[in-house]
């Protein structure tokens, strides 16, 4: 294990929060859990604030403090508190909500946000009092909702209902609880921002692609100007204090463009020159949490990072590095290449593969499946592959059908009764890796959905497959459906299907467990005990299911492994099973 520490526990700096005197604060995993810390200046040593075992977050400056998250064991039960000095004082009242989409109000004094009472399935939306903590409710009709933006007035919000994680419908919701649609004819509205008395809005209205366009508050239900418009989502959108401009985050596939918009003509030009990477990503962020304007309004604080060189926050145009979380380089790593891998259909995947220095030839390969299905495999620092490639193996990371990045058409490819289209996809890369020489032994790997994959490529081509490592994966979608968060469920049978009804019967027939006899790999399985989107249960039963497998359990996570002791011990343990196994 004491191979893989270098690369797993690797710290980062991620979620910039500009505070009002200069100082910044921002989420690093620096003691091991990602904490709040607090900067004074580029290259300053970084102050710890809220010393704690859990996850703390920062959400954004109040007029009270600094308005922070927090749960236990990650188990997702997302708190407030307000953060002033060292000390914090709580300001949620129900320790069984979740409260998420804290977007804090013009004020500074309350809070918008959706929140689940007492734990239940359905959402609602709310304002919270950031000093009394009381929670005025705005919308309860049920349902899956988030909260997006304010008005500078603070008198109206932009809100969605969703339907799925990438289906929706957006309203203007007014003070007096009066919604009104917002482009009623697009699939989805992910973001929005009002500027000089316009409403700006990531959308795919019309598009394959997720882009900005301009709408009249008054009449939004069309734009009156798209302006950007391409074959590229748009994924984040951050105006600068002055509303004069806006920093744009465009997917291009391994690498994010990173642009600047003059909002009034429309003007473009590149912001900075940040080196090739990506913002930063995680589950339990949004990707426009990762940027910030510095109060000036011309200089940008970003999250970024690519696959050798870990998360560090940027000042752009300039370039000037803030943070050193993550120490001096390491050796080993790999950029990868952009490769397309033909499927049993003729569908071209998109993937990145990660090839270590050395004589050309087959060697053990590691094909590394994304969560979601709603993702995708880009350029960031990831520790598991940094282990693969230091210890000498290749990795190849596949967007099969159902991942975002490449259009809506190419994101519905998997749903519903078409699943399993991907899962002959996954099988389709380690075949090619098989056919072209470029892999020897062959290992899946994935977390989450992602850990779904990997078992499912072990039952569709049993003979593939030498090993595997499953990270929180689900092992039968009907006994998932039943014990997975009940908000959860709600939203997730629109891609999945409804194991109670008609759906069930290819659910069913596409749950790995129910086929685990055909299983030749050796397999170890990684779960969190608080794990509240894919239960413990799913591993469990998949470790009984397979002779031979190893199951790993950590006490003190949840949807994942965040500490970085615990992700010494997953990946270093992952990478010590896989060579026992291959001597076998």
């Amino acid at each position: 294990m004491t191979e893989a520490a270098p690369y797993c526990s690797v710290a980062r700096a991620w979620q910039p929060t500009p505070g009002p005197g200069g100082e910044v604060y921002f989420a690093s995993d620096l003691s091991g859990v990602p904490q709040v810390y607090r900067l004074d200046g580029p290259d300053r040593f970084p102050v710890r604030l809220l010393p704690s075992q859990d996850r703390t977050l920062p959400i954004a400056p109040t007029g009270r403090g600094l308005l922070v998250r927090q749960d236990l064991g990650g188990d997702e039960v997302w708190q407030l508190a307000v953060l002033d000095g060292q000390a914090a004082r709580r300001v949620t009242r129900d320790p069984a909500a979740i409260h998420r989409d804290v977007v804090v109000a013009p004020d500074g004094r309350r809070a918008g946000l959706a929140y689940n009472p007492h734990g239940q399935a359905d959402w609602v939306l709310g304002v919270i009092d950031l000093e009394t903590g009381v929670i005025e409710d705005r919308v309860d009709r049920g349902g899956y909702w988030r909260w997006l933006a304010w008005s500078p007035d603070g008198r109206t919000a932009l809100v969605t209902e969703q339907r799925g994680l990438l289906l929706g419908t957006a309203y203007l919701l007014h003070e007096s609880g009066d919604l009104r649609p917002v482009l009623p004819e697009a699939r989805r509205v992910t973001a929005a921002f009002w500027a000089h008395g316009r409403l700006f809005a990531l959308t795919d209205l019309e598009r394959e692609f997720v882009g900005l366009v301009e709408l009249d508050p008054a009449r939004p239900e069309r734009p009156t100007r798209r302006i950007v418009d391409e074959d590229h989502d748009v994924i984040a959108a951050v105006p600068n204090p002055t509303g004069e401009r806006a920093a744009l985050v465009v997917n291009r596939g391994a690498t994010d463009e990173l642009r600047d918009l003059e909002l009034a003509s429309g003007a473009v030009r590149p912001l900075g020159s940040a080196p090739p990477g990506v913002v930063y990503s995680d589950n339990a962020s949004e990707t426009a949490g990762q940027l910030a304007w510095l109060p000036d309004g011309g200089r940008l604080l970003v999250a970024w990072e690519s696959p050798i060189a870990p998360a560090e926050l940027l000042e752009l145009p300039e370039g000037t590095r803030w943070t050193r979380a993550s120490g001096a380089s390491l050796p080993g790593l790999v950029t990868p290449e952009e490769i397309e891998i033909p499927a049993a259909d003729g569908l071209r995947i998109p993937a990145l593969h990660y090839r270590v220095e050395g004589p050309e030839g087959p060697r053990p390969t590691v094909v590394s499946f994304h969560g979601g299905p709603e993702s995708q495999s880009r350029g960031n620092y990831n520790p598991a592959i940094a282990v693969w490639n230091a210890a000498g193996f290749d990795v190849l990371a596949p967007n099969v059908r159902g991942s975002t990045g490449y259009g809506a058409r190419y994101y519905s490819l998997d749903d519903r009764e078409l699943r399993w289209d991907a899962v002959r996809d996954g099988c389709a890369c380690g075949r090619w890796l098989r056919d072209t020489g470029r892999a020897g032994p062959l290992i899946a790997m994935g977390g989450s959905y992602g850990g779904f994959m990997t078992l499912a490529v072990l039952v569709e081509d049993p003979g593939l497959w030498d090993a595997a490592v499953d990270l929180v994966g689900i092992a039968d979608w009907h006994t998932f459906l039943s014990t997975t968060s009940g908000w959860r469920r709600a939203i997730r049978v629109t891609e999945y299907g409804e194991p109670e009804g008609p759906d069930g019967e290819f659910l069913a027939r596409f749950s790995p467990l129910r086929s685990a006899d055909a299983i030749r790999a050796h397999l170890l399985i990684v779960h969190g005990r608080n794990d509240p989107r894919v239960p413990l249960t799913e591993a469990e039963q998949m470790h009984r299911a397979v002779a031979g497998s190893e199951l790993l359990v950590f006490d003190d996570e949840g949807h994942g492994v965040s500490r970085l002791p615990n992700r010494v011990r997953a990946y270093g343990r992952a990478l010590e099973f896989i060579r026992e196994r291959l001597r076998d």
